[in-house]
């Protein structure tokens, strides 16, 4: 199979037979993997796919045996990381394996690292409550690290809410978890769209059913997503660079080249009484768009699309992490708006962001200390991933 040169970009090949890895933490038996393999079996992809599964200690005991029972069905590899395997794993990195809790879907950074050791040439990040529709999922996935001509939109705001594709029953205007609070105007005009030929470096499916939203939205009134509008004819689209719209996790692939940039932060820490969390993945999004704006790479949205059928959650709890993450959110991308890098690489250039991020908050006269400590510590757990995606893609 074709692999990775030295610049860590696919090498030429006729039909795209790049490895993908499907990367999932799961607190049950991950069973939708069924129906991803199905998938990439009817479409030709199997010899091409393999899964890592990172548990935690919450997973049931029966998952290694579930997927010893995928590898025979299907004759892919599938490697389950339990909770002793991981330590063993990170040992190889104690400031990343001090930095990484456990019962948190930062975890996924685990299985990252394990999936390109093996020689993934892109990551397929998957959650357990996410089903395969009928349309190509590895080959919808597979346009990371390629030229592809797709819709590109600008709006004069810097904001493009990817989520207004999205066509609901009954009728509903709703925002990507994660979009900063101030930008929600629900005013849908003044974009420039134009087709452009891109290089995504991550391709972020979007969802049936149940939309990946904040929680205020799942308080208000439940979300049923039926379909997605095409943008000038094409069911994919990218942003232009300076126009961001976050991503998240699930359903979300990406070139290995990004590894550096694709560290889900470590959230979970209190401040004012408030655990932040459910941003780990969103602030991600928003450091890997300003490297990817200044390397000339784009972020695509649309299919693959998957049915969230949603697990059980407590939205007002849900509520209570986001609180505080509503505020810093608005203050970190107001320094990632002047962050400048004149490196070429992801590696490199995500030390710059940790660097400029320190900086700016130490800077913040207006930061008060609880929220300038949050950040130091958010920048030392990422500088510990940068060790390790550094050591892996060596």
């Amino acid at each position: 199979m074709p692999g990775r040169d030295s610049s860590g970009e696919p090498k030429a090949a006729g039909r795209d037979r790049r490895n993908v890895a499907l990367v999932t933490t799961t607190i049950n038996v991950p069973r939708c993997l069924t129906n991803y393999l199905e998938n990439a079996q009817r479409y030709g992809h199997l010899d091409q796919v393999s899964v890592v599964v990172i548990g935690d200690r919450k997973t049931p005991a029966e998952t290694p045996q579930y997927l010893q029972g995928l590898q025979r069905q299907f004759g892919v590899s599938t490697q389950y990381l339990d909770v002793p395997a991981q330590q063993k794993f990170l040992r190889r990195w104690p400031a990343l394996d001090i930095t990484l809790r456990y019962n948190c879907i930062q975890r996924r950074n685990v299985g990252y690292l394990q999936a390109a050791i093996d020689g993934a040439d892109v990551i397929v990040a998957v959650d357990d409550d996410n089903f395969v529709t009928e349309e190509d999922y590895v080959g919808a996935h597979l346009r990371v690290g390629r030229t592809v001509e797709v819709p590109v939109v600008e709006h004069p705001s810097g904001w493009w809410n990817i989520c207004q594709r999205l066509t609901c029953d009954p009728p509903r205007h709703f925002y990507h978890r994660g979009y900063p609070k101030s930008r929600q105007t629900f005013k849908q005009n003044g974009q420039l769209v134009k087709t452009a030929t891109v290089r995504p470096a991550v391709n972020a499916g979007l969802w049936l059913k149940n939309p990946d939203v904040d929680a205020t939205t799942n308080i208000e009134e439940p979300i049923n997503v039926v379909g997605m509008e095409p943008i000038a004819g094409n069911r994919a689209c990218a942003l232009a660079p300076g126009t961001w719209c976050p991503f998240n996790s699930q359903n979300t692939a990406f070139n290995v080249a990004t590894l550096p940039a694709m560290y889900l932060v470590v959230m979970l820490d209190t401040i004012r009484g408030y655990r932040i969390g459910r941003l780990d993945d969103i602030w991600m999004s928003y450091f890997l768009r300003v490297i990817a704006d200044q390397l000339g790479d784009a972020v695509l949205y649309g299919p693959p699309l998957v049915v969230q059928d949603r697990n059980p959650h407590n939205f007002v709890r849900d509520l209570s992490e986001e609180l505080p993450g509503y505020i810093l959110t608005e203050r970190l991308v107001e320094y990632l708006r002047d962050f400048k890098t004149g490196e070429r690489s992801y590696l490199a250039a995500y030390l710059d962001l940790i660097y400029h991020l320190r900086d700016r908050a130490e800077d913040d006269a207006a930061l008060e200390t609880p929220e300038r400590e949050y950040f130091r510590q958010m920048t030392l757990g990422m500088a510990a991933w940068h060790a390790a995606a550094a050591d892996v893609l060596r």
